[in-house]
């Protein structure tokens, strides 16, 4: 085994005391020494700067230095290299000094004399304590790093409870220097976290040995804000009779967290406009199948009144199944507007004007209980939307503040421009960034829980007693507004009322086809016939602010007082107002005037109506409820129609195609009277029919089998350039009627079900 080599530095004065020193060093059996001598310090630190010195063997009392000065200007020179310092006394607090200031060992001459191995001894080991304390250093410093390297918190806690470990990330985390936090006690450090729950689990770590988890740790960041934390406590394993210490190991998860309940929040929203948008689709899809059904049964319960004119009971029962099927029949359409299938006519207008304009209508419609109050923010609010639908949206969310505020309140309704708030857009991330106009419809009501509120949208859920609400009219809000590239937001809690946010696209100045609404209007004089106090109001309202000069009355003795001079130009008349029925009313106020123009307002549209409409000059009918569009537009309709009666148009010839069966005997059934009437099952058969034979008018259905519709349409018109087309279809919901509706042919449209008056009137148009 070959004796290591050890170069050592010999610094004594006494040469007799160094020619002992080398003497031993020179018998060492398990080293070879290469001693260098020098007696004077100054010689000795010109050797250690040198360097090549592996240990120093040194006399404190020296020519040129003294005392434990000695061994300091050796320290400085060669810090590294241990140090075995040389007395001629047995002095043990000097020995203990030097041994603080440095030395590796302390030697007494006369020992060394006596013995020889002694000194030998005392050197290797002084050597090789330098090497393992290097070694410790080093591990430590690589532990150091590698701790120094961990991206997440870590605080090193010994078994007194004392921080012995404190890295960067910790500083950061808590805005604590390593300073402030090392040897402290981990309670007294001042750690921004939840002490209590931290402190039980490092006790629960030291009892079980075993590491513990802790989730959502509440602390508060250097900046103030609130913040959580999740850490991990391990046992260390150590000296058993010193106790195991502990590591906390950690992150700020505040932001994890809460990305992870904003996917969860999104994946929950996601799923409801998921569940909406199928239900859309559903109402999309059975609207055709379903308004055919509606047709077939309105359209032979015309032909069964037809036959049987005579059987009052007969034809009251029929009454029943007309009014029945046309209910179903709105509800249908309020579906398909809730799926955003219903066709539109937006123009741009100022929104809050107007609201401002229908100001009074809103205050009538939620009687005098409500409180209306209007925030109009000044300037202009453009919008691009559809009038009636407007009207519309804004009436169902006043009527539903209404019924939130039994014992009355206050409805506010606010009008201003915003940029969508993060917030909003959190929760709608599919929102367009842009400007728009938000209409916020606020009520004092007793508001909804969460549970309820996740459903409000969705057609046919209603909180309402039964009978008293469809579960619609929310429903049709959403479709509406979305149809027009906006969303809604809702802010709700129980007992704290409900704000409807409506968020539309702004639109620039001098854009788009229009920059306000056009109503209908005119000055001529109007006579209301209304028995009902609310209703009558709120026409009342929608007339006056159009221009027209209002008579009211309440009842048909009334209302014949009032036909004398100034006689009114045409009388909107309530059905219900009389047992008589319609023509009864219509015959009592034409024998007091028989000129004058009538419009019949009825909450139901029957067979009975729609052939006096039919069978008399002058005289419309309106159905209940109607948006003051619809009001306005029938109004002015009947003032400009000509006094005279339509002839019937001389028989033509006529092509019905339908792939259902009870459609076309319908169409033959109540078109034979006007024309020639022929059916086909398919678009295939029809062409062969219109190859066969020259026809003037083709009403075809938009979804069949097979050929469709809109090709159908094509090869007819190339068959028959001059041919009049009229189409009719249940909905506009398949991809079939979206096609047609992109494809820009103008044909008009009949949406079943409809009136069979409503269709004889307009073939008989088109074959005039």
């Amino acid at each position: 085994m070959t004796k290591p080599s050890i170069k050592v530095l010999l610094i004594e004065d006494n040469r007799d005391d160094a020619q002992l020193m080398m003497e031993a060093l020179a018998k060492e059996p398990y080293a070879f020494f290469e001693l260098t001598h020098a007696e004077r310090l100054s010689t000795g630190l010109a050797h250690l700067k040198a360097g090549g010195i592996d240990l120093v063997l040194l006399d404190l009392n020296l020519p040129d230095s003294d005392g434990l000065d000695t061994l300091s200007r050796v320290r400085v020179e060669a810090p590294n290299v241990p140090v075995v310092v040389l007395t001629a006394f047995d002095d043990e607090a000097l020995a203990a000094q030097a041994l603080q200031k440095g030395a590796q060992d302390y030697l007494v001459k006369g020992y060394v004399q006596v013995y020889r191995d002694l000194l030998g001894r005392a050197l290797r080991y002084a050597v090789e304590r330098k090497h393992g304390q290097e070694e410790l250093d080093q591990a430590r410093a690589q532990t150091d790093r590698l701790l120094g390297a961990i991206t997440s918190i870590l605080i090193g806690v010994d078994v007194r409870g004392m921080i012995t470990h404190w890295n960067t990330i910790a500083e950061l985390t808590f805005g604590i220097p390593e300073s402030a936090a090392l040897s402290n006690p981990i309670e007294q450090a001042g750690i921004p976290w939840d002490a209590e729950t931290v402190l039980r689990s490092i006790a629960q770590c030291r009892v079980t040995d075993a590491a513990v988890r802790l989730d959502d740790v509440q602390f508060k960041r250097p900046d103030g804000r609130e913040g959580l934390l999740g850490l991990t406590v391990i046992p260390l394993k150590g000296d058993s009779s010193q106790g195991p210490g502990v590591l906390i190991f950690g992150a700020d998860v505040t932001e994890r967290k809460q990305a992870e309940a904003e996917r969860l929040r999104l994946q929950d929203q996601l799923a409801q406009a998921q569940r909406l948008e199928t239900i859309g689709r559903f109402a999309g899809g059975i609207a055709h199948d379903f308004q055919n059904f509606l047709q077939v049964i309105l359209g032979f319960a015309w032909l069964i009144r037809a036959r049987h004119r005579e059987d009052r009971e007969l034809i009251s029962d029929l009454q029943e199944i007309v009014h029945a099927s046309e209910s179903a029949s709105k509800m249908v359409r309020q579906m398909l507007t809730f799926s955003r299938q219903q066709p539109l006519q937006p123009v741009i207008f100022d929104l809050g004007q107007a609201v401002q304009n229908m100001a009074r209508l809103l205050q009538q419609l939620v009687g005098e209980q409500v409180c209306v109050v209007l925030e109009m923010q000044p300037g202009p609010l453009l919008v691009r939307l559809d009038p009636t639908g407007f009207e519309q949206v804004l009436m169902n969310l006043a009527a539903n503040a209404r019924d939130a505020m039994p014992t009355g309140g206050t409805l506010t309704v606010r009008a201003e421009p915003v940029s969508l708030s993060e917030d909003v857009r959190r929760r709608r991330p599919w929102a367009k960034v842009g400007e728009y106009v938000r209409l916020s419809v606020k009520d004092t009501g007793v508001g909804m829980e969460p549970a309820v509120a996740a459903h409000i949208f969705e057609p046919f859920f209603t909180t309402k007693r039964l009978g008293k609400g469809t579960g619609l009219g929310l429903a049709v809000v959403h479709g509406l507004v979305e149809q027009h590239g906006g969303l809604v937001d809702l802010e709700t809690a129980s007992g704290q009322g409900s704000t409807f946010h409506l968020y539309l696209p702004q639109q620039a100045h001098g854009t788009g086809p229009s920059a306000k609404v056009d109503r209908p209007s005119g000055t001529e004089r109007l006579l209301l016939v209304e028995g009902e106090e609310r209703q009558r109001a709120f026409a009342e309202e929608v007339l006056r602010e159009s221009g027209y000069h209002v008579t009211v009355a309440t009842d048909m003795a009334h209302a014949e007082r009032q036909l004398g001079a100034p006689s009114p130009d045409a009388v909107l008349l309530d059905v219900t107002l009389s047992d008589v029925g319609p023509a009864g009313l219509v015959q009592r106020l034409r024998t007091a005037r028989a000129d004058v123009k009538i419009l019949l307002v009825s909450p139901y549209a029957s067979v009975d109506l729609r052939a006096l409409e039919r069978s008399l000059p002058g005289l419309q009918v309106l159905l209940k409820p109607y948006a003051p569009a619809q009001l306005l537009d029938s109004v002015r309709q009947l003032l400009d129609a000509p006094a005279a009666a339509l002839e019937p148009a001389a028989k033509r010839r006529m092509l019905v195609v339908d792939d259902d069966a009870s459609i076309r005997a319908l169409c033959e059934r109540l078109l034979g009277e006007l024309c020639d009437v022929e059916v086909a099952a398919s678009g295939e058969a029809a062409l062969s029919r219109l190859d066969a034979g020259r026809y003037d008018l083709l009403l075809t259905d938009i979804l069949m089998p097979g050929m469709d519709g809109i090709e159908l349409i094509r090869r007819a018109e190339q068959r028959q350039p001059e041919l009049k087309i009229l189409v009719m279809t249940g909905s506009m919901a398949g991809a079939v009627e979206q096609r047609f509706m992109a494809s820009g042919r103008h044909h008009e449209v009949l949406r079943k079900p409809f009136q069979a008056t409503t269709l004889q009137d307009v073939v008989r148009r088109y074959l005039t």
